[in-house]
């Protein structure tokens, strides 16, 4: 899938068609069709697109673990803020999409596409990953240990009654610390910040 039309995520991303007009100011991620998640109009891709903006370190290179990587809309959001991306995703299509997509955006340089996490290079800065509770639950260690100290960690992709076995399973992993909570409608985003940096 793609986006029909803009869709705004505050406070400056625009995710459009690849012919789509972009307004002033806005940080654009262009997508055309494909069968890879991830067109802008979710609220998880809209809260992970959120705490990307918000958690990218400052003035510095730095990297990023996108697991369950789908459409690459995360990964070139990344991108567009100077990240160099680690994409893990294993479904043919979505690889396949996410791949005309990011030659779209003119960020083939910094992102890396891989069908396995045992292939990520390590550490991030951030780690990501937008996908079912299930999936989560069982990458738990190599997503925390893909952690950089200092990283910061963002789960999606959750409503509310996955929060508590999600939240318990990456708290013994990561130092007994609790996640931040964020909402957009029924669905949830976990972000833990500075995660290993004991």
């Amino acid at each position: 899938m793609g986006p029909r039309a803009p869709v705004d995520v505050p406070p400056r991303w625009q995710v459009l068609p690849l012919d789509g007009v972009a307004r002033d100011g806005a940080l654009v991620v262009r997508l055309g069709p494909g069968s890879g998640f991830g067109d802008g109009s979710h609220p998880s891709t809209q809260l992970c697109l959120q705490a990307i903006a918000a958690l990218s370190p400052r003035g510095s290179a730095w990297r990023m673990l996108d697991f369950g990587s789908g459409s690459g809309i995360l990964s070139i959001a990344a991108a567009r803020l100077g990240a160099s991306i680690d994409a893990v995703e294993i479904e043919p299509g979505a690889i396949e999409h996410a791949a005309r997509n990011v030659d779209a955006n003119g960020v083939r340089d910094r992102v890396r596409p891989l069908r396995t996490i045992d292939a990520a290079a390590g550490p991030f800065d951030l780690v990501v990953a937008n996908i079912l509770r299930a999936v989560l639950v069982a990458f738990a260690e190599p997503l925390a240990s893909a952690l950089a100290r200092g990283g910061a960690l963002v789960l999606a992709g959750l409503v509310s009654t996955d929060v508590p076995e999600v939240t318990a399973r990456y708290a013994r992993l990561l130092g007994g610390m609790r996640p931040e909570v964020y909402e957009r409608s029924e669905w949830r985003a976990l972000v833990w910040r500075s995660a290993r940096n004991a």
